[in-house]
């Protein structure tokens, strides 16, 4: 709403910009809608038997981080990899070769394994079946070295394991879920004690399975961090892909798109990027110069139900096994031919990238699906902005068309509207940044805001009047670049300085009347001439009284720009540090009258020392301790209120077991000048104020600062605060420690004793590490760890 009261609509995502037209794309990395690409491709001819007997022999790949490669040996019976010693029996963390289970090495017929993927976390999954009777799944962790297994009703055929560490198994008709590992450390069962029921709760499992659609028959399988997706095939040369949502384990039916005719038959798949799937097609019989290069690569487009081709090439330099390679790193690979540079891995993974050559579509239109509706008959539709980039040589237009009930949507015409007039402002909305200027910098009048009226062409009223408006876009492009349309917004209704500030007999007697031709056809009347001319006018008045209205936010400490901070802090008595981050010079900023107002005390000093070290007193990573609180009273003492919540030392951990008795009473004699100085210093007489004094004179006028874990790295901020904030007769001291803790409880405890999320251990470091005390050894996540070329 701007600050006129006018409310709007704004399209800004993919689903809200929704549309038909197969010449207009969704940019993931954008996040705008462009022209599409229009490259000829090369695509491989169709041949379904072929590409089935293809897929029957291709066999998989997997590449770990750090490029060393895994695939299974020549009788599938073992994973073998390469890490630069040739080919190598991958084992587990027990050095016993990654295979088998008995039962499954008796079986006949033999058993084979059929796949492996991998995912960023290490986790490889191995599907196995002799295709008769007995199949399985083995799980083995790359970084922890634990290999798992579990058995599968059907004959597995390709395996996914998503980001939560699941495994996806499709069978020929079936789709099945496996989860879970093996416990942490061994577990021998003893007779002589109660065991659990169950061991692991948690053991590697199918845990759910569901029907492929009946007639057809499972390829491949992939997916991202949303979906998971199936490629299909019929044993007719017919392909489709159906996909489900990850999240949801229901039985409900799987999303199916049909696939367009010009894709060759593929049988492999995998992510090529936010919204695309590359679809992996053999080799081209007598393409011995390999012309037929490209993989091609499909959007799915769940409102119509088809996957449609995407006219941008991602050639492949050669093709030796119809197989995408699985990457722990996400990265798209597809396995080549030998490569005299890498003369051990026949085939080699190459990576497929997008050819950097656009060519894009010249024009597009398309009726966008949104509807807005303004809830009330005959609105009038005021201005539209778009947050657009149009390059030179490109131009992005609108049609609208207006209705006041839906039955008159198919009748209604669209109306071309005037072409959108760059606006120097980033946005109508004040102090906010223009979506296409946030990465690309500034393009005057080629990037940023585009505003227009919308009106009708000709006839005496050019209103647009009508309940719901749907909008038209028309895209131009010269062939190497495209323009990139990121938000529009629809402001209604029209705020008219005639209908507002002038006598009524200037204002607008007639209304648009689509029956009528004399309304269609001829010059506007005064009052719609006066009202648009006023028009021109609102729309730069409004964004100037808009950015008035919300002048508080350059001096608002979260919101005003970052030149303005210094200033801002000068005003009020405070220098801000250039070198701090701006996050921590906004909140300096935000409570610098509070700290000055309690500067001296310890809630003031807590402040500023949460402020300069990105909140570590309320971490508990910076703790302030006045000395005198170090010493502590061994007297029973009753009828005083021992609460320790606020206290730094138990944080609320101690437990009291004194009765109320009347005032305090204390059962010590020699602990009664301490307990005195502590709680009651006025009910002292004479010698024990001495005591009390001495007792001050010791432990006052001294504090103790901890830094605990990484709040040891910001000593020096600690420092130049506490010089700041200190009072000038304390003494401060800094004691630093390794680990968070408890200062009353972790002694008596022997643990760490204070709630955060744990760090990840640092690595071993020879001739430094203390054994048992810091540093971990840890495996990285490597089909072969001895072979990284790092520091553990």
């Amino acid at each position: 709403m701007d600050v006129n009261n006018t409310p709007y609509f704004l399209l800004r995502s993919e689903a809200e910009l929704d549309h038909a037209s197969t010449r207009l794309q969704w940019h993931g990395a954008k996040q705008a809608l462009t022209l599409a690409q229009n490259q000829s491709l090369r695509l491989p001819e169709s041949d379904a038997v072929a590409a089935l007997n293809a897929w029957q022999l291709a066999s998989p790949m997997a590449v770990d981080p750090f490029y060393q490669v895994a695939r299974l040996s020549a009788d599938a019976s073992r994973v073998e990899f390469n890490s630069g010693r040739g080919w190598l029996t991958l084992k587990d963390g027990e050095l016993n070769d990654v295979a088998l289970p008995p039962a499954a090495l008796s079986a006949t017929p033999a058993v084979t394994l059929k796949d492996l993927n991998l995912n960023r976390e290490g986790r490889l999954a191995i599907p196995y079946s002799n295709d008769s009777d007995h199949h399985g799944l083995l799980l083995f962790h790359l970084g922890k070295r634990w290999l798992s297994h579990c058995e599968l009703p059907a004959a597995p055929r390709r395996a996914w394991v998503d980001h939560q560490n699941r495994v996806w198994c499709v069978s020929a008709t079936q789709l099945m879920l496996c989860e879970g590992e093996p416990l942490p450390l061994p577990y021998a069962p003893q007779d002589t004690r109660f065991e659990p029921v169950t061991v692991n709760p948690d053991a590697l499992g199918l845990s759910w399975q569901q029907d492929l659609p009946s007639g057809w028959e499972a390829l491949a399988i992939t997916g991202d961090q949303t979906q998971l997706c199936i490629l299909l095939h019929d044993n007719g040369g017919n392909q489709r892909i159906v996909s489900r949502p990850l999240t949801d384990l229901s039985d409900r039916p799987l999303t199916t798109y049909t696939l367009p005719a010009e894709l060759p038959f593929a049988v492999d798949l995998a992510v090529a990027g936010p919204g695309r799937l590359a679809a992996l097609a053999p080799r081209q019989n007598g393409d011995t110069q390999f012309r037929q290069r490209d993989c091609p690569v499909l959007s799915l487009h769940g409102d119509t139900g088809s996957a449609r081709l995407i006219g941008e090439r991602y050639p492949m330099l050669s093709l030796a096994v119809p197989r995408f390679a699985s990457c722990a790193d996400g990265q798209l690979r597809y396995q080549a031919e030998l490569d005299p540079d890498y003369p051990d891995f026949d085939p080699r993974p190459r990576e497929l990238h997008a050819l950097r050559q656009p060519r894009y579509h010249l024009e597009a239109n398309a009726l966008l699906h949104e509807v807005l509706d303004s809830g009330a008959p005959n609105t009038v539709w005021h201005r539209v902005y778009l947050d657009a980039c149009i390059p030179p040589g490109c131009s992005i237009k609108l049609s609208a068309r207006v209705y006041n009930s839906p039955e008159q949507r198919g009748s209604a015409a669209l109306i071309d509207q005037p072409d959108p007039v760059w606006n120097p402002l980033p946005s109508e909305l004040a102090f906010q940044p223009a979506l296409s200027r946030s990465d690309e910098g500034d393009n005057p009048g080629q990037r940023g805001l585009f505003e227009l009226l919308l009106q009708r062409p000709q006839g005496p009223v050019r209103r647009l009047t009508g309940r719901y408006l749907q909008l038209q876009v028309h895209f131009t492009g010269n062939g190497r670049t495209t323009p990139a349309l990121h938000a529009i917004r629809v402001y209604q209704p029209r705020f008219s300085y005639q209908e507002a500030y002038l006598p009524e007999l200037f204002r607008q007697e007639e209304s648009f009347d689509p029956q009528n031709p004399a309304h269609q056809i001829g010059p506007a009347n005064g009052a719609d001439t006066r009202e648009r001319l006023l028009a021109s006018f609102e729309g730069m008045l409004t964004p100037i009284e808009g950015r008035i209205a919300a002048s508080d936010q350059l001096v608002h400490p979260a919101a005003a720009p970052a030149d303005n901070l210094h200033w801002l802090a000068q005003s009020i008595g405070v220098e801000l540090p250039p070198h701090w981050p701006v996050p921590r010079q906004r909140r300096l900023l935000q409570c610098a009258t509070l700290i000055q107002q309690y500067k001296g005390t310890l809630p003031g000093v807590n402040l500023a020392l949460d402020v300069a070290t990105d909140g570590g007193v309320q971490r508990g990573e910076v703790v302030l301790v006045e000395n005198f609180r170090l010493r502590r009273t061994l007297a029973t003492i009753l009828g005083r209120n021992m609460d320790d919540a606020t206290h730094p030392l138990t944080l609320g951990t101690g437990m009291s077991g004194n009765s109320i008795i009347g005032d305090s009473l204390i059962l010590s004699d020699m602990n009664a000048q301490e307990f005195l100085a502590l709680f009651a210093p006025e009910l002292a007489d004479e010698e024990e104020t001495k005591a009390v004094n001495a007792f001050f004179d010791k432990y006052a006028h001294k504090l103790s600062v901890l830094l605990h874990g990484r709040a040891r790295q910001q000593k020096n901020a600690v420092m130049e605060t506490l010089s700041e904030q200190i009072p000038a007769h304390l003494q401060w001291s800094i004691i630093e420690t390794e680990r968070p803790f408890i200062l009353g409880t972790s002694p008596l405890l022997s643990v760490d004793t204070y709630l955060e999320q744990r760090p990840d251990p640092e690595p071993v470091i020879l001739n430094q590490t203390l054994i048992g005390q810091e540093g971990l050894l840890k495996n990285p996540v490597a089909f072969s760890p001895r072979d990284i070329n790092a520091s553990l």
